[in-house]
């Protein structure tokens, strides 16, 4: 069995998750409760390992439905400037709360299925993990995504105004450097969300080439729904 705690007293081979020896009942890690938001999102800036780390210790996956939340927050706004590149601009008939309520559907499936899907392909290579916290780490791999609504978009939006999802003129003719910065921290979040879903995958598998790829086959899935989510969301 790959990526594993080996127990000081008896010398067994234990999944990384447990803190308590299988064999021998001695306790082969610290135990971890609760997951302290704050300092796991420092530690997402300063050592994401040891972030995930502590995310797969811990006992209890709260937040996760909080940042679940705001995530589908800022995705839906994302879908929202694709739409603009793929439907053009027009007056939004869909619900604010409907379009919502889709992307919190659609990014829960993904991340239920891609959860499944780790924890499935893992284990025929020998290395056991849990539904749970392959879940949990996935989520708090998007936490970029919640600085990007928290923080971006509300200056984006104060910056811009109703401007901000226009084709006529785009927020890049009315202020054009600021829009560009804008467009650049949008892209920064992107990649930062990126290398925690492959520092998360990681810390599962203990892979690099592992990681690489499951990193990308997420992408793979979450993008082209992203793109066709802004396609059939706005034109309900």
């Amino acid at each position: 069995m790959k990526n594993v705690i080996v127990c000081s007293s008896c010398s067994t081979a234990n999944p990384s998750f447990e803190y308590i020896c299988k064999n021998c009942n001695s306790f082969i890690r610290s135990r971890v409760y609760n997951i302290d938001l704050w300092k796991t999102t420092g530690l997402l800036v300063e050592s994401p390992k040891i972030a995930f780390t502590e995310i797969v210790f811990s006992e209890h996956k709260n937040f996760v439905v909080f940042i679940l939340l705001l995530v589908a927050a800022k995705l839906l706004i994302d879908i929202r400037f694709i739409s603009l590149l793929t439907v053009g601009d027009y007056h939004v008939t869909t619900s604010l709360l409907f379009s919502y309520l889709i992307v919190v559907g659609v990014l829960s499936l993904i991340l239920l299925f891609y959860s499944f899907l780790v924890k499935f392909v893992l284990h025929s290579y020998n290395i056991e993990t849990r539904f749970r916290d392959n879940l949990a780490v996935l989520i708090y791999s998007l936490i970029p995504h919640v600085f990007g609504i928290i923080f971006l978009f509300i200056l984006e939006v104060v910056v811009f105004g109703d401007y901000l999802f226009s084709v006529n003129p785009t927020p890049f003719v009315i202020k054009g450097l600021i829009a560009y910065l804008f467009l650049g921290a949008e892209i920064l979040i992107i990649f930062w969300s990126v290398f925690l879903s492959f520092s998360a995958i990681r810390v599962q598998t203990g892979s690099i080439i592992m990681s690489i790829l499951g990193t990308l086959i997420f992408y793979l899935i979450l993008a082209p729904i992203l793109y066709f989510s802004s396609l059939i969301i706005f034109q309900l």
